[in-house]
């Protein structure tokens, strides 16, 4: 028996046959909210001192989940403190309140993600160390909390070189062993600070463009030296950077 289904307005119709029964289709009626795109997210002022780059700003990513708007809604997000006795090196936040500041995020119009800005200072805690905050989205005018697991992000920032939250992707295209040297190349040949091809923003035809252009970066700067380029920390230090491509 030939069985046809059809969508029109909003009603499923299945026709077996000669009769037809109509079942309406479950649309999302629940509260808005707006979650965290990523739940860790690393940021460096890459060697650069207080009088050289006083602060910087980060943009957090946060998508939205419920019904789209034809208006501009705003997004909140605050510190959570650790308890008092919380040992330091558990702590989720170590950051004083002077040294960040969070600024109202928004999702556009008719978009589906929109983002969270926080600037960071770069204060003398960061010369061999690093800050960070644990922030939880909160109740705007527009949105309720969502779902707990995409409802918190922890964001690190240092002077430091930190590798990149999205490192396990990154060893899939450009290099499988990670060092200082290996994410700056990253970043010159691609212009960007971290790779969101598991996240589905970057395909696995424009990565494997950016890892053969980081291939032939790394030949470059090699064939310039006269000898093979070495990392320059981690686990290979002093080993030769070997390209996936």
């Amino acid at each position: 028996m030939k069985i046809v289904r059809i969508i029109i307005g909003g009603v499923l119709t299945l026709c077996i046959g000669s009769s037809c029964k109509k079942q309406d289709i479950m649309y999302y009626t629940g509260d808005d909210s707006a979650n965290f795109w990523t739940r860790v997210q690393n940021h460096s002022f890459f060697g650069a001192n207080e009088q050289e780059m006083a602060q910087d700003t980060v943009t957090l990513n946060v998508a939205l989940v419920g019904k789209f708007a034809s208006y501009d809604r705003v997004v909140r997000a605050e510190v959570v403190e650790d308890a008092a006795d919380t040992p330091i090196e558990e702590r989720k936040t170590t950051a004083s309140i002077g040294q960040y500041k969070i600024l109202p995020g928004v999702i556009p119009a008719n978009e589906l993600i929109g983002n969270i800005k926080v600037i960071v200072k770069n204060t003398s805690d960061l010369a061999d160390g690093d800050l960070k905050i644990r922030l939880k989205m909160v109740e705007s005018e527009f949105f309720k909390v969502g779902l707990r697991e995409n409802n918190y992000m922890d964001l690190k920032w240092s002077r430091l070189v930190l590798q990149p939250v999205t490192w396990g992707a990154m060893r899939v295209f450009f290099c499988a062993t990670y060092s200082s040297q290996v994410y700056r190349i990253f970043m010159e040949v691609t212009g960007m600070k971290e790779l969101y091809y598991f996240e589905g923003k970057v395909s696995a035809e424009e990565a494997t463009v950016m890892g053969v252009k980081f291939a032939k970066r790394v030949r470059e700067l090699s064939e310039q030296q006269g000898k093979p380029l070495v990392h320059d920390d981690g686990p290979k230090k002093g080993e030769p950077i070997i390209p996936v491509y």
